[in-house]
């Protein structure tokens, strides 16, 4: 009996044992089951945050690339630039020139050229690239400011556009192969950090229903990840690719403040001169004044105008005219406008020649200066052939602008409508000069610095100044402040102005933004007098508060401007960028 005891005792803590066992294991499955139906969300989750930083960190990385362009490119000092994409030279590295091809390019991320770590996406894959031709650094020589058009074209998942005409760089993180045809086709390894080789089908993926192939750069078009289902709810296509885009508000936004900035800290280190003891600033330039060699110079009487490449501080009145025996100050001020604007149509004839250059635009060009010829030299005029109005210019045009070979003779037209224009404004309005203000902008190296770079031919028709009266040279250097009726001085409102003191202000610099639907960007080049085209109204709004246009005649009768930030509301229909200045003590 105790034997069989015994036996049935260790029997039931067998039994007993086994059933612990069964449950610690159910117990480990259920566990198990449920962790894996938690950490399938959470793996996602991780990958798809280590994609969007990884994404992040590449567009901050080529926006700062492209602002700071012409401080990192000595030999070619101009913001707007993007690097060519990696395409195998040297893992991680731009070229030095984008290959010969299509005019936008697709590539590996150039993470070295940026000064980065390669970049990898959630599923370990290195980031993809692709830049619109007009933005790579292979396309130096452009004009770079914002009329600089984009060439790439991303689309929703419905196939909609995502923000037309503006996207000029694409960022894209590949994640896993999906089952297109060579789509899965990543063994070859010709990089050591990334692996893989560069062969943009293996990586990036075929939108069948919308024929959108990322990696096709002929085409320069994008699609976001979605699936496409059947009416069952089954998936019949896919693509995964992860995208980020820089757009041209991107890049010019920054760059625009900063040149705006610069044209504002000039001025204020002119009026802070110790040789500029009333803070005074310079005329000036008219909107008629041509993209002329070597200088823009303000002109007489202009306290609105475009910021001058040379400061005239020469002060109202009348002088004697150049010792050849012209004498302009004799004709009537409707003779003076005359003159003025066939001087003016020669200037538009010119630079529409410049820009694009046919028969018709050298035929308008020759009438031009043809039409220039027969004022002067008839009564009331009667300018002698010593004149440069008359020799160097319309004489010069009717003589020598005479075939295809004009196009050669632009930079010395250019020079002899500078003089034309610099003897016609001597002639008419200068009555000395303010010695208490600097002559030139040498001594200033803010401004020396700013109208010497390779970027301020792009962007001085961009910029344009206001002096409230009493700035002006000859001026008091005082202005009376709102809210008197009388007020002179000028002000600035809209949520893009956060400075004190607005209604106080001796001088505003205005930087015109892209062009609205209202504007014509083409316009800017062909008509560059037509301020419409740059500054902004708002008539919704009303004046003062929405108009950057009405009023900014000479003198001035509107000394009001207007600025919002991006986010605002606003800024779709006044994006222009205002800059107050006032010697420092509210614009710091």
């Amino acid at each position: 009996m105790p034997s069989c005891q015994s036996s049935n005792h260790g029997s039931k803590f067998q039994h007993g044992g086994a059933l612990l066992v069964m449950l610690v294991i159910l117990v480990m499955g259920i566990t198990t089951v449920f962790v894996t139906s938690l950490s399938g969300p959470a793996i996602s989750n991780k990958r798809n945050q280590t994609t969007s930083d990884a994404l992040a960190r590449a567009k901050e990385a080529l926006i700062g690339y492209a602002i700071s362009y012409g401080d990192t490119h000595p030999a070619n000092p101009v913001a707007g630039y993007l690097p060519c994409p990696d395409i195998g030279t040297t893992e991680g590295t731009a070229p030095s020139e984008c290959s010969a091809g299509s005019p936008s390019k697709l590539g590996r991320l150039p993470w070295r050229t940026l000064d980065l770590s390669a970049l990898f996406d959630g599923t370990g894959e290195c980031l993809w690239y692709a830049v619109s031709g007009n933005y790579s650094d292979k396309s130096l020589g452009l004009p770079m400011n914002w009329d600089t058009s984009a060439q790439l074209h991303v689309f929703d998942s419905n196939g909609n556009e995502l923000e037309a005409g503006e996207v000029v760089a694409v960022i894209l993180a590949p994640g896993i192969p999906l089952s297109h045809p060579i789509n899965s086709d990543r063994s070859v390894t010709t990089n050591s950090i990334c692996g893989g080789d560069y062969t943009g089908s293996a990586y990036l993926d075929y939108d069948s229903e919308h024929g959108i192939n990322n990696s096709d750069i002929s085409a320069a078009q994008f699609i976001i990840p979605h699936e496409h289902r059947d009416g069952n709810g089954n998936v019949t296509s896919s693509t995964n690719d992860q995208i980020t885009y820089i757009t041209r508000q991107d890049i010019w936004n920054g760059i625009q403040k900063r040149i705006a900035r610069q044209a504002k800290k000039c001025l204020d280190d002119y009026a802070a001169d110790a040789s500029n003891p009333n803070h005074k600033y310079p005329w000036a330039v008219s909107l008629s004044n041509p993209d002329i060699a070597p200088n823009r110079t303000g002109t007489v009487d202009l306290r609105f105008g475009r910021f001058p490449d040379t400061p005239n501080t020469s002060t109202s009145g009348s002088a004697s005219c150049p010792p050849n025996g012209s004498n302009l100050t004799t004709l009537s001020a409707a003779q003076i406008t005359t003159l003025n604007n066939y001087i003016d149509q020669v200037s538009t004839a010119l630079s529409n020649y410049k820009n694009s250059p046919s028969s018709t635009t050298r035929n308008n060009l020759q009438d031009a200066g043809d039409n220039l010829w027969s004022l002067v030299k008839n009564s009331p005029y009667n300018l002698p052939t010593g004149d440069a109005i008359r020799s160097q210019l319309g004489y010069y045009l009717e003589n020598n602008c005479t075939s295809s070979s004009c196009y050669s003779l632009i930079p010395t037209i250019e020079q002899r409508l500078a003089d034309a224009i610099s003897e016609f404004n001597s002639c008419t309005g200068s009555g000395g000069t303010d010695s208490s203000m600097p002559s030139s902008w040498t001594s200033i190296s803010s401004c020396n610095d700013l109208v010497t770079s390779a970027s301020w031919s792009a962007w001085r028709d961009w910029l344009f100044i206001q002096i409230a009266d009493g700035y002006q040279p000859g001026g008091s250097g005082s202005c009376t402040p709102e809210p008197d009726p009388a007020a002179t001085c000028l002000s600035i409102s809209g949520s893009g102005h956060t400075n004190a003191g607005s209604g106080s202000y001796h001088a505003v610099v205005v930087a015109a933004s892209k062009s609205l639907p209202s504007q014509s960007a083409a316009a800017r080049i062909s008509s560059p007098n037509d301020l419409t085209n740059y500054l902004d109204k708002d008539s919704a709004v009303g004046a003062p508060m929405g108009d950057n246009q009405t009023g900014k005649t000479n003198p001035p009768t509107s000394t009001s401007f207007t600025t919002y930030r991006p986010s605002d509301s606003s800024y779709s229909t006044i994006n222009d960028f205002v800059l107050c200045i006032d010697g420092k003590n509210n614009c710091p």
